[in-house]
């Protein structure tokens, strides 16, 4: 609680009790609010973040009032899922637009704001900002590159930082504080969804937006491709898992069990995974064939394209392939191979550090993105994405 004998302008007294509101509606939100500092400015007529404060305009806030909370919360959602970080090369306008869709529905269950901008709270339901990015991509790729495209409620200006709940870049001196800040509000928000989630207060819609930062997946392979298993006999009755014995020439197929037939291992090969990434892949991979639940692999290098492809029935034959590569990350061709030659796998285990231009079209079957260089907090587009 404030001290109403400091001197506070009309301003920062609404944006506190705003935030004091805020606190009262989840113990999540209660325990990420204190973390953020608030600095008034008019340099835009907003609220806004650079990733490290909340910045307010007075006049917006005196023009806004009933807009307040809504406004104060989507910026503190920004800066907990570290969306400022988590741009990397992107487009700005375009990723501010992904991730306004990614956290208004949330913001607008608890308080509400301008009508305009809860137009688009059903377009992208359940997807991660980075899908949401990718999806506007095609939308302006299919319009012919013009316009920003997303539909009603998308950002304007600059960064989208003129708009509610509008993100800016750190300026370069900034950047160190920024960075530091990143790594603050990553361990505010694991303590908070500790929090949250013992007192039986976390809500699924939040810890759904969490998991883009937080992924609570962990490296158990054996559960992983399990799922992979039961999701590929969902899809076909009979397979291709286990020979007919019965009629073995020629091969027929026979019923699935819980053995896989193949699955794809992918390897990331470009210049930004070092020698000892590589070799901790190709350890992960090792285990992968050691959990004695799948009878082939396909292993596939993939910098700028797919390369070294081989077939592998042990972990004896990863620790022998010897894969190339080293050049740009391009994921698009292999995408493309994946999907006209490889689409009867089971599934794709992908080792990569996430940095590429292009991640491609999805393929017919459950992927997983392993992420060598979690601290990056990127996060792929389709599939699921586990942290190393």
């Amino acid at each position: 609680m404030w001290n109403w004998n400091t001197k506070y302008t009309d301003a920062m007294r609404r944006v506190l009790v705003a935030r004091e509101r805020i606190a009262r509606r989840n113990p999540f939100f209660a325990s990420l609010l204190f973390n953020a500092r608030l600095e008034e400015s008019d340099r835009r007529p907003a609220i806004w973040t650079n990733g490290i404060n909340i910045f307010f305009n007075p006049e917006y806030v005196k023009e806004n009032d009933q807009y307040i909370e809504g406004d104060i919360l989507e910026v503190i959602m920004h800066l907990a899922l570290a969306h400022v970080p988590r741009r990397k090369s992107r487009d700005k306008d375009k990723w501010n637009q992904a991730t306004d869709f990614s956290v208004r529905p949330l913001v607008h269950q608890y308080f509400p704001q301008h009508p305009e901008l809860m137009k688009g709270d059903g377009l992208y339901p359940n997807k991660a900002a980075e899908e949401i990015y990718e999806l506007l991509e095609e939308q302006e790729s299919k319009k012919g590159g013009g316009g920003k495209g997303g539909g009603k409620g998308q950002s304007d200006g600059e960064n989208g930082a003129n708009q509610p709940g509008g993100m800016e870049d750190p300026s370069p001196e900034d950047q160190e504080e920024a960075d530091q800040a990143a790594k603050d509000w990553s361990r505010a928000v694991a303590n908070a969804s500790d929090k949250a989630k013992k007192a039986g207060n976390m809500p699924a819609n939040i810890q759904r937006l969490v998991e883009e930062l937080l992924p609570v997946e962990k490296l158990n392979w054996r559960d992983i491709i399990r799922d992979m298993s039961r999701d590929a006999k969902s899809r076909e009755s009979r397979s291709w898992t286990r020979v007919n014995r019965r009629r073995q020439d020629p091969i027929m197929p026979g019923y699935a069990d819980d053995n896989i037939y193949n699955l794809l291992l992918v390897f990331d090969v470009s210049g930004s995974v070092s020698d000892d990434m590589l070799k901790a892949m190709k350890t992960e991979a090792s285990a992968v064939l050691d959990e004695n639940i799948i009878n082939q692999a396909t292993l596939i290098a993939v910098d700028t394209e797919p390369k070294s492809i081989s077939v592998v029935t042990n972990s004896q034959g990863v620790i022998e392939w010897k894969p190339r590569g080293g050049g740009g990350t391009h994921f698009e061709s292999l995408m493309k191979l994946v999907n006209e030659e490889y689409a009867g796998s089971v599934g794709m285990i992908f080792f990569t550090d996430l940095e590429t231009g292009s991640f491609g079209k999805e393929p017919p079957f459950p992927v997983v993105f392993v992420n060598f260089a979690a601290h990056n907090k990127l996060r792929a587009p389709f599939g699921r994405t586990v942290d190393y």
